[in-house]
């Protein structure tokens, strides 16, 4: 990945910052991006910029353009763009009976519109004769199993999924790769209050093969594996890095 350019969308905090931690520690330069510039945006670059080349765009993906605006300044930047790396993601579920439109809409601005669109825009600006070009789409373990009292983000994330297949289908004979990694139950500003109870946390590790909750910088290795050269033949598909949650059938034992 060496001197090879990211774009890393919501990368901040949390999973995207553990995605661009990966990228910067492979060589890459970094577009970073969040919807606001605080004390957050600016430690994340601060660590960052100590590692490798960073450059901030601040931008709204739930807004209409702002995914393509992102993107075109990721390119202004330093002339090309290498990869995309779509991560950017709300969960705003409530029970079902209290969803609003508002809390669908807002969801599926973020987590599938944007993606879609700051795809079409670094397609677009990929060069002819560019080679090694690919988009990561970051779903979730939700993509593939649903949540009680999910429904607005398990639809998004498995809308995710498709979207992953149907661009990489579509963007093969232009030499655009287009994958998706799906990460498990995270340590993350959104899991931070669920995560606090020590007695939900203790039930949730028990269901996890491997016995843990994932850190943001778990997550990070298998992008840049898709990114790389080293992947140069996979397309289509979604990775999931969730410690074996998907993999696990029910017990039938008394055991914990």
């Amino acid at each position: 990945m060496d001197r090879r350019t990211v774009c890393i969308t919501g990368s901040t905090h949390g999973i995207g910052l553990g995605l661009a931690r990966a990228f910067a520690a492979a060589g890459a330069r970094l577009v970073l991006n969040s919807h606001r510039q605080d004390e957050h945006s600016e430690a994340a670059i601060a660590e960052l910029s100590a590692l490798t080349e960073v450059h901030f765009v601040k931008a709204d993906l739930t807004r209409s353009g702002e995914a393509e605006r992102l993107v075109e300044a990721a390119h202004s930047r330093w002339g090309t763009l290498d990869t995309l790396v779509n991560n950017a993601g709300t969960f705003a579920d409530t029970t079902f009976g209290e969803l609003t439109e508002d809390m669908f809409d807002r969801t599926f601005a973020l987590n599938v519109r944007a993606y879609l669109f700051a795809g079409q825009a670094f397609a677009n600006r990929v060069a002819a004769d560019q080679t090694g070009a690919s988009i990561i789409c970051v779903g979730s373990t939700n993509s593939m199993a649903a949540e009680r009292d999910s429904v607005a983000y398990d639809a998004s994330k498995g809308a995710v999924l498709m979207l992953v297949k149907s661009m990489a289908v579509t963007l093969a004979a232009r030499g655009i790769r287009v994958n998706g990694i799906g990460p498990g139950l995270v340590r993350t500003p959104l899991t931070a209050n669920a995560l606090a109870s020590d007695s939900v946390r203790k039930s949730l590790e028990r269901q996890i093969p491997l016995g843990r909750i994932a850190e943001p910088d778990d997550i990070g290795g298998a992008a840049v594996f898709l990114a790389s050269d080293a992947a140069r033949y996979i397309t289509g598909q979604m990775l999931f890095i969730d410690g074996g949650i998907l993999a696990n059938q029910m017990s039938w034992g008394t055991e914990p």
